[in-house]
């Protein structure tokens, strides 16, 4: 009887748990947090450690005193070619999956205006604007695995204790009552009580998730710096973020054994879209004691962002009766909401040698705990204490180090550089031993140099890992899917100078 229950509106409370089961949570807070710079080829071949050198486009979004450094107008495009690679390991099996994006790392303008007044302190002023890409979030990443265990239905099955049949539609809009609906879950009646029960009774299925990931994250940079004297050089921007962020998932299973009666499949749908922009402020100063020392120190605001949800579900149940049952879930109420990401500070160390090379060693201070949801109309604060609680309770510092060196040939520069970042995620998540997580990375490439124009190319190779936990069950262990990321970058940088 229950099966007929219809829902004719969105009530407050559908809106509240919609929001939770599709996003703002600390995952989403850490995606949008971690940046990944190399908006010219000359910076990604050093490792986009480039924070005391200056005079590179990729100051902008790094260390904005860079721009007291230049000495001509410049214009700079740089398209990106990228190609992402998984491996997932689950229950024993090992699949994997790739993506290739073509985008652009950089495009704009450093416009110098020199002093020419005698005994003037502050040498020449530069201004920049143009675009950084700071994250890709292109991806394809697919885990297989047999569980003869359990499944993700034994998980919604414990969530529905308590609950009566006819709350299900309203406080599980999105995913248990999809399976309510197509008979996955359905009640029994024992001596006049009615209890739960899933169409898997005893697991032996094969499980698969398979994510698909688009979209990006990228700012609009609006930059001045300034040269006091050739000792002390100091610059301003002003971030205008974008982001757009593009998933879609399915959890399948299915008894390829035919060892269940009753039941062949379900397939489990989610898609969602996240939209927004936000704004932040960076302050930079490089310090030049003679002319074989630079000295860099950036400092960076929280990102302020207002984000965007669509959210939409859908299930496919299989129950080997002849009838093949989908449900949809119901129509999603764009959700706006709010993020702050952490306050960054960015020291460098340069090393000139005359004019045959250039070293840049650097280091990275952020705190991923300090990351904040918000709701923008106060209507779900309760909800948002406990994400910022879990960020803050599952987060903690991460430490990023990043080195490069350039050898100048006449016209020719070479370069190469690495990365190092340690984990953001908190020890009492025990995931070290499930897989390294810390993100680390090897850069190269080469330019040529002309008076009016130049050309760089540059590779870079970064590798990090991830956990990921399908659901969990009150008095059993599930298992967790590892998978380890590999990125290729290759960059070029075209330019051209007044």
């Amino acid at each position: 009887m229950f099966k007929n229950i219809k829902i004719t509106a969105i009530c407050l409370a559908l809106i509240f748990y919609a929001n939770k089961s599709s996003a703002q949570n600390d995952a989403d807070a850490l995606r949008y947090s971690m940046l990944n710079y190399g908006s010219t080829a000359r910076s990604l071949a050093m490792g986009n450690s480039f924070g005391a050198l200056g005079a590179d486009f990729s100051n902008l979004s790094i260390n904005p005193a860079g721009l007291g450094l230049y000495r001509r107008t410049e214009f700079t495009l740089s398209p990106m070619f990228s190609l992402r690679s998984i491996n997932s390991e689950y229950r024993g099996n090992t699949n994997y999956d790739d993506a290739f994006k073509f985008s652009f790392g950089n495009f704009g303008a450093v416009f110098t205006m020199p002093n020419k007044k005698a005994g003037a302190s502050f040498k020449n002023w530069s201004f920049g604007f143009g675009y950084n890409k700071l994250n890709d979030f292109n991806a394809d990443n697919i885990a297989v695995g047999n569980n003869t265990q359990h499944s993700l239905a034994d998980n919604w099955l414990e969530q529905l204790d308590g609950v009566a049949p006819e709350d299900i539609p309203t406080t599980y809009p999105f995913d248990i009552d999809l399976a309510w609906q197509t008979f996955l879950i359905d009640t029994i009646g024992i001596n006049g009580q009615q209890y739960y029960y899933n169409q898997i009774p005893f697991a032996g299925t094969q499980q698969t998730r398979r994510v698909d990931s688009r979209g990006g994250q990228g700012e609009w940079v609006f930059s001045v710096g300034t040269n006091y004297q050739e000792k002390l050089f100091l610059g301003m921007t002003f971030g205008l973020s974008t982001l757009e962020y593009n998933e879609e998932s399915r959890w399948i299973e299915e008894d390829n054994a035919d060892t269940i009666p009753g039941f062949k499949s379900f397939n489990y749908y989610q898609s969602l879209n996240t939209s927004g922009t936000g704004f932040n402020m960076k302050f930079g100063a490089i310090y030049k004691p003679n002319d074989a020392i630079r000295l860099g120190l950036a400092i960076h605001t929280p990102t302020w962002m207002t984000l965007t949800d669509n959210y939409f579900t859908n299930i496919r149940t299989d129950l080997e009766d002849g009838q093949l049952r989908t449900y949809d879930s119901p129509v999603y109420v764009p959700y706006v909401y709010e993020l702050k990401t952490p306050f960054r500070v960015i020291s460098s160390l340069g090393i000139i040698a005359g004019k045959s090379a250039a070293i840049n060693i650097e280091y990275e201070f952020l705190d991923y705990s300090q990351s904040k949801m918000d709701d923008v109309d106060f209507t779900s604060n309760n909800y948002f204490y406990e994400v910022n609680s879990i960020i803050r309770s599952n987060y903690t510092t991460s430490h990023n180090f990043k080195a490069g060196a350039e050898i100048r040939n006449n016209n020719l520069r070479f370069r190469f550089g690495g990365l190092y970042s340690t984990s953001p995620f908190s020890k009492n998540l025990n995931l070290e031993d499930a897989i390294d997580q810390a993100r680390k990375g090897l850069t190269a490439g080469f330019g040529i140099k002309e008076e009016r124009f130049f050309i760089d190319f540059a590779f870079a190779h970064t590798q990090t890992g991830y956990y990921y936990q399908p659901y969990t069950l009150n008095n059993q262990e599930v298992s967790g899917i590892t998978s380890k990321q590999k990125d290729n970058r290759f960059l070029i940088t075209i330019g051209f100078v007044l």
